[in-house]
């Protein structure tokens, strides 16, 4: 027989604090109740903004939190979709949903015309879960967009409960420093991804349950070729650090550096690099 479902539904973009304490009490009240817990989100965000975590990166931070599906939504194929239609076909008819937990801000459907009371007409429970707090404002995805645009990695990595972090398979670079001794890794952010002010990181990356420190840079590297879309590429600062080509990596960002700048040669460039490795030892030790 199909279990009902307890659910969750939102952008869950960043994967905060506040999203943490709703996915903790899902899995509570879904145990409560003998249901299925599940997270509903969608493939962009629905307010058109650049994204903290795209649906990959939500993923593995939700499957932290504890076993919680996620389901994918294509917002496309939903943003007309009235609430009323949202809650009686997908809701109670696919999904047999019996209780949705959120936050205090509940809208959903078309128009975000949906709240608590579409819910409950249907004989959908509903528990909403208090805010979470930092220096008394509101954790919200976008109070921490905020902080990242301005650099501020520490405060935002302390709103989420985890490191600002960007996940991509390693591309090919330009080769040019390995050349140097400095094994590299290069990703391609997703044009949706939000990123931080371009410059030089103290980073981790992990790759298959390894963690290597590093120094990463986010920007368009003058140096070595004329783009107009971000790279993120990591420098390993270990000896033994392997050939990841075509892996898929973890990059947590822990520190601002340095800003990003055009120098004269490549050799210039490599010598900074590697002060800026020392410094991003010391960060991370």
């Amino acid at each position: 027989m199909t279990m009902n479902r307890v659910v969750a539904i939102g952008d869950f973009d960043g994967v905060h604090r506040g999203h943490r304490e709703l996915l903790v009490r899902l899995l509570a009240w879904a145990k409560e109740l003998d249901a299925e817990p599940m997270a509903i989100t969608f493939n962009v965000n629905t307010k058109g903004r650049a994204v903290l975590t795209d649906p990959a990166m939500k993923e593995y931070y939700i499957r932290q939190i504890g076993d919680i599906p996620l389901l994918v939504l294509h917002f496309d194929r939903w943003k007309e979709v009235s609430a009323e239609e949202f809650t009686d076909q997908l809701l109670k008819k696919e999904l047999r949903v019996v209780g949705v937990l959120s936050g205090g801000d509940l809208h959903f459907g078309k128009d975000r015309t949906g709240n608590e009371f579409t819910l409950i007409s249907r004989g959908i429970a509903v528990k909403k879960v208090e805010d979470q707090l930092q220096d008394q404002l509101r954790i919200s995805s976008s109070h921490i967009r905020d902080l990242i645009q301005n650099g501020k990695i520490a405060k935002a990595e302390e709103a989420m409960g985890h490191p600002f972090s960007l996940m991509g398979t390693v591309c090919h670079g330009k080769g040019l420093a390995r050349q140097f001794g400095l094994p590299t890794v290069n990703i391609l952010p997703a044009e949706q991804q939000l990123l931080p002010p371009f410059g030089v990181y103290a980073a981790w990356v992990e790759a298959e349950g390894v963690r290597y420190r590093a120094v990463a840079n986010i920007g368009l590297r003058p140096t070595v070729e004329k783009t107009d879309r971000p790279n993120l590429e990591a420098h390993l600062l270990e000896e033994s650090a392997p050939d990841l080509y075509g892996k898929t990596l973890l990059v947590e960002l822990k520190a601002f550096l340095r800003p990003e700048r055009k120098f004269e040669d490549t050799e210039q460039l490599f010598l900074q690099i590697k002060e800026d490795g020392e410094k991003s030892k010391e960060v991370l030790a």
